[in-house]
């Protein structure tokens, strides 16, 4: 049994002005009585709480010409104060160290240090990081404590795309991740992230500091791209494309290939879209991520809704494609403004793709952070 009082006190002066306005407002002491019998009418309660808060203070505050705008004024402070549950996807993952046949003893498993995470990039899935992930789990030194190295697909790519959900803004792919922590019994870990992915593995550092160990960046910046960026404009132009593309019955791959070449003439990044198509029962051709919520959140992938407010003090690794305009000088500010111990390096001949363009400095680095 709650029972909410609310006393809302006019000044003097707010008495003359609405004197003044030929408007009397008779503010009495009320009582609400609220039976909470579930968690939903908790959330309620707290949400009037705060709205008849920021009410209270904006009839102190506020200039108030006549009645009806202090009523449309309350009116939009309680219709805007109500949000929506977050709603977390069940991510689909791999164990590469199954992969490399290194899976620990008994006495390795009580003396495990924090996993490494693997998040992929758009388009990707966790199947794009078995090479290092399987040649990280090989490569652990027996004198070290055994480390788990997982990969995930994240929300609407990969297997995790067998549950389709409508948003993709950081923050939420964020809450997935570390839920899916939670399912693994992971408390800390290492995050591991290319492009999407690297944006969703700055946003748990940056959101939930103390569960992550560390983190590398694979070529993203924590800032908002736009169609003004040519890098980011391509990126766009095949989303497009792929909505546009016909599939269907009696569609085979090579006529999807084709209709994708003139967007995507670079054969090596067509056949990395081409691993979003598969061809099921009956010859249909179909993609198998849902591409049209993907085109329809696009505007959230290249924007970043970290505020500014949060950092993360733990050690940060970027790595940048020399090749690649996604990390330019003038984002650093902002990275030192997220991430104040951070350190930057660059594979000069490497594109946007750098762990598939260049694995083998790309793995000797991620290897170097982990030992170190």
């Amino acid at each position: 049994m709650m029972v909410l009082e609310t006393l809302f006190v006019t000044t003097a002066r707010t008495k003359r002005r609405v004197r003044e306005s030929s408007c009397s407002i008779n503010l009495a002491k009320q009582t609400a009585t609220f039976r909470l019998t579930s968690y939903a009418a908790l959330h309620l309660t707290i949400t009037v709480l705060l709205a008849a808060r920021r009410a209270y203070a904006f009839v102190l505050s506020s200039t108030l010409k006549d009645s009806r705008n202090l009523s449309a004024e309350i009116t939009r402070l309680f219709s805007t104060t109500t949000s929506a549950p977050t709603v977390t996807v069940t991510l689909s993952h791999t164990d590469f160290n199954a992969a490399a046949a290194s899976t620990p003893s008994s006495s390795q498993e009580q003396d495990e240090v924090p996993p490494v995470i693997f998040l992929h990039g758009l388009l990707g899935s966790k199947r794009n990081f078995a090479s290092i992930g399987t040649s990280l789990a090989k490569q652990q030194q027996p004198s070290r404590q055994h480390r788990r190295i997982l990969g995930v697909d994240l929300r609407n790519h990969g297997e995790t795309s067998k549950q389709p959900c409508s948003s993709m803004n950081y923050q939420d792919m964020a809450g997935d991740v570390l839920e899916f922590m939670n399912q693994q019994s992971i408390p800390r870990a290492v995050l591991i992230g290319h492009s999407m992915g690297g944006k969703v593995g700055q946003a748990c550092a940056l959101l939930e500091p103390k569960r992550v160990d560390g983190l590398v960046v694979l070529d993203i910046a924590p800032v908002s791209y736009s169609s003004e960026d040519a890098h980011w404009k391509a990126v766009q132009d095949i989303i497009q494309t792929m909505c546009q593309v016909q599939v269907g019955p009696g569609v085979t791959k090579a006529q999807v290939d084709l209709q994708l070449r003139n967007a995507v003439p670079d054969p090596a990044l067509r056949a990395f879209v081409l691993t979003n198509l598969e061809q099921r029962k009956g010859g249909e051709c179909q993609w198998k991520i849902p591409i049209e919520t993907i085109a329809d959140q696009l505007e959230q992938l290249a924007a970043f809704d970290v505020p500014t407010s949060h950092q993360y003090h733990g050690d940060v690794f970027f790595i940048h494609g020399g090749q690649s305009r996604f990390v330019k000088s003038s984002y650093l500010g902002r990275i030192g403004e997220y991430f104040p111990n951070h350190l930057l390096t660059t594979i000069r001949g490497a594109g946007h793709w750098i762990h598939a363009e260049a694995p083998d400095d790309t793995t000797a680095l991620l290897k170097r952070y982990l030992n170190r």
